[in-house]
């Protein structure tokens, strides 16, 4: 039976696609950018998420660990030894307060097939329908294609955000079930796109090619991140790249936020951006300018300019 781990379905968004979505965020990214917001999901499993602030100190957690990796320190706090921990969440289950949680569960095809379809009637009548993202959805290939398989059954348009760091052929696997696809794009220079997010982007940008060649709506989304890919010379070699591809549907700005900054601590994770501005009109501006230039219609938040491409199926 497959299985994926699902983090977070998200209900009635609209800036994952057209109409209102559910986007249902998925367990496992091969990336490591830094601006990452959320951090909980990069790991291939689950990690435990601690809230000190919810914590009352009762003990509950530290009784029904089997592997004893829970201490109350001095100043009430729990303390975790990772070295002990293996993430089984009996101190989840048994936290009253949500101090304690796994940042995703395992579901099969059928469980979140029947959740997301709850709100089949705001899908049709906002023209909407589902997102899988990330983490990387794509990473659960065989999973993902048969769930979108039954929204296109259904007659729910589906939507994919990818980093596109995954073999080509499950990308190409993807484009008949595939009404959106929000391809995000870091950095165009290689070297800069590997010290920012570990990884090389060769395969990336042959992917993001590759889609645009099989699939007439793509739209690109560029996390804008100051000083790092907001410069005339990244982001117009970036533009210069979407410019030469067959067909895109649009650039998606996405200026940079803190939103997420609160989910690092939550998991014990290093954030090296915590002290970035989020401000930066001038930025903004700037690239939204390049990308006009470049004649790519351009929307600064994520929303608008998506077709009514319908799904095939196979």
């Amino acid at each position: 039976m497959k299985k994926a781990y699902v983090s977070e379905i998200q209900r009635f968004c609209v800036h994952d696609g057209p109409g209102i979505r559910t986007t249902v965020f998925f367990q496992g990214c091969p990336l490591r950018c830094r601006w990452c917001q959320n951090p909980e999901t990069i790991s291939a499993k689950p990690i435990l998420l601690y809230n000190p602030e919810l914590c009352t100190g009762c003990r509950s957690c530290l009784e029904v660990c089997p592997n004893h990796a829970l201490t109350l320190g001095e100043d009430g706090l729990l303390v975790t030894d990772a070295s002990r921990c293996d993430q089984c969440g009996a101190c989840c289950d048994a936290c009253y307060f949500l101090a304690r949680k796994l940042s995703s569960q395992a579901m099969t095809v059928d469980q979140l097939f029947e959740n997301i379809m709850r709100d089949e009637i705001v899908y049709k009548n906002s023209g909407g329908g589902v997102t899988i993202s990330g983490g990387e959805p794509l990473v659960y290939p065989d999973f993902n294609w048969e769930l979108l398989s039954r929204c296109v059954q259904a007659g729910i348009t589906t939507a994919v955000e990818t980093a596109g760091l995954v073999p080509q052929e499950v990308v190409e696997r993807f484009v008949p079930v595939t009404d959106t696809f929000l391809f995000d794009m870091k950095l165009f220079h290689t070297e800069r796109h590997r010290e920012w997010t570990g990884v090389s982007n060769d395969l990336i940008l042959q992917n993001l090619r590759r889609v645009t060649d099989l699939h007439d709506n793509v739209v690109i989304r560029v996390p804008l991140i100051p000083g790092v890919n907001d410069t005339a010379e990244e982001f117009g070699a970036m533009m210069d790249f979407v410019s030469s591809l067959r067909t895109v549907n649009g650039v998606h700005i996405l200026p940079f936020h803190q939103f997420g900054a609160g989910k690092y601590s939550l998991a014990g994770i290093p954030y090296a951006l915590a002290d970035m501005e989020e401000d930066n009109e001038q930025g903004i501006e700037r690239c939204k300018g390049i990308a006009e230039q470049h004649g790519l219609r351009v929307n600064l938040g994520g929303t608008g300019f998506l077709s009514d491409r319908k799904a095939t199926n196979v």
